[in-house]
């Protein structure tokens, strides 16, 4: 997470790559899951552009989970968003406790991405979403930023959508993958209910 400490206040201040309509398709694709004032997790959510975001167009609070503490020091303050420290793989919060998770551009770093999965399920209601919005590697432009990655000393663990579809499904997380633009592409999956004991 070298990279990450030092690079954190460019990314505040030149990392807002959404746009009004990415919010909109976002907080689409959340909206069956996150009702008003429902609990998102932005896992890997850096500096909380999107997550800020997301709380108005959602009306929801969401909370911003980054290992990178110099990250979440330029998360906007607001009463609907939270900064929280800590790990994909380890989620210091209790079971259930979020109606959907949205990762963007972070699943190729968890250096661990089954244990990260695992997490998903245990912290999603159940029949709650998991969005995962990342980047596939086999255009060449894509094969030379994982190289740059893993210089930086990143895992670079991208996935093409039909192995992140796969893998997902595998773990309990049946949803689809659909192209977006250039190499980006999202995978949506619902948590499955879980059966009252």
């Amino acid at each position: 997470m070298g990279f990450f400490n030092w690079a954190a206040p460019l990314v505040r201040r030149f990392g807002d790559r959404f746009t009004t309509d990415d919010t909109t398709a976002i907080a689409g694709w959340l909206r069956p899951a996150v009702e008003p004032d429902g609990h998102l997790l932005d896992v890997g959510g850096g500096a909380g552009q999107l997550a800020a975001l997301l709380a108005d167009a959602l009306n929801a609070h969401v909370t911003v989970l980054d290992p990178t503490a110099q990250m979440l020091s330029h998360v906007p303050a607001g009463d609907r968003v939270t900064a929280l420290h800590g790990s994909a793989e380890a989620i210091p919060l209790p079971d259930d406790a979020f109606d959907a998770i949205v990762v963007t551009d972070a699943f190729h770093h968890f250096r661990d991405q089954d244990a990260a999965v695992a997490e998903f399920i245990r912290v999603v209601r159940g029949g709650g979403l998991v969005l995962v919005l990342d980047l596939d590697p086999r255009p060449l432009a894509m094969r030379l930023i994982r190289w740059g990655e893993i210089l930086l000393g990143e895992p670079g663990t991208f996935m093409t959508p039909e192995q992140m579809c796969a893998f997902m499904a595998a773990r309990g997380i049946e949803g689809e993958c659909e192209p977006l633009r250039k190499a980006d592409y999202r995978f949506l999956g619902r948590v499955e209910k879980r059966s009252e004991t």
